[in-house]
């Protein structure tokens, strides 16, 4: 027979069957997967049960952005123009890359990073992590033993290893480019897809495969169109980093002369199983001269 669970706690987040509710000093109660209770005064025998004190119980928050290393809002989130640069490749780095942590290492950052997740209240998870002190992108070996941190913890997480062909970079002149090694992008994608083979379903459910390259500029048109057709035929999301800068407005207007939102539906990418972070240059800036449209 499961263990049958009962949590109390100063504040209960419940559903009454037509809004949410507060319940102060309420009850949940549950077995493995499955809520049997919310409310007061539950009567039915338990086999335990965890008193959480002056703390709210809730539904777990759904994160699909979710940080899962320990220094991306250092390295990635809202540096002044004289910091950013410093924060990216160089060209001469780009030719000497290497990765800076051991698999081993990499691999604590995560369970600490996944425990962070679950004791903020998130329960469900999409990661997403810096890649600058990555010799190039996220691994298959990496992923795998995520998966099995993710089981350990009890963590909803739909994850596959990024992958992109290309990298930001700043010139001596302080300007910015993106430097290509287009073959990685494709044996990154590659590693991707088997991993979504692999690992889909993986701890009763827990785990759902999904394809994450990375940034909309670092990713060719090639690799967008495989990522699509891997997607359909797996049943599986993509989630794509795109809309969220003028470096990436300016640079694909330069090579494609398309916005981003653009190229994607000219590469039918638009649909219910494309997820886009950001969402922030939906159409021009005064910055580019573009024009605001959709």
């Amino acid at each position: 027979m499961p263990i049958t669970t009962k949590l109390t706690g100063a504040f209960v987040i419940g559903f009454d069957g037509d809004d949410h509710v507060i319940y102060p000093n309420g009850e949940v109660v549950y077995q493995r997967d499955t809520i049997l209770f919310v409310g007061h005064g539950y009567d039915q025998p338990v086999d335990q049960t965890i008193d959480a004190g002056q703390a709210i119980i809730s539904p777990g928050f759904i994160d699909l952005d979710a940080l899962a290393d320990i220094d991306h809002a250092i390295l990635d989130t809202w540096n002044p123009p004289h910091l950013d640069s410093g924060l990216q490749w160089s060209e001469r780095y780009f030719e000497q890359r290497r990765d800076v942590f051991t698999l081993e290492e990499e691999i604590f950052k995560r369970r600490y990073a996944l425990t962070q997740l679950i004791l903020n209240g998130i329960t469900t998870a999409m990661p997403i992590a810096a890649e600058t002190y990555k010799g190039w992108c996220e691994s298959y070996e990496e992923f795998a033993a995520v998966v099995d941190i993710a089981g350990e913890l009890g963590l909803r997480m739909y994850l596959g290893p990024s992958y992109r062909a290309g990298i930001n970079v700043v010139r001596n002149d302080g300007s910015r480019t993106v430097l290509w090694e287009e073959a990685l992008g494709e044996q990154g994608l590659d590693d991707a897809i088997r991993f979504v083979q692999d690992f889909d379903g993986a701890h009763d459910g827990l785990i759902r495969g999904c394809l994450l390259p990375c940034r909309i500029e670092t990713v060719t048109p090639v690799l967008l169109r495989r990522t699509k057709q891997a997607a359909d035929e797996l049943g599986c999301h993509i989630r794509l980093h795109a809309l969220q800068s003028l470096v990436e407005l300016r640079l694909l207007r330069q090579w494609y002369d398309k916005t981003p939102l653009e190229l994607l539906q000219e590469l039918e990418m638009l649909g219910p199983r494309l997820l886009i972070p950001h969402g922030i240059y939906i159409g021009g800036h005064s910055d580019t001269g573009e024009p605001y449209r959709g």
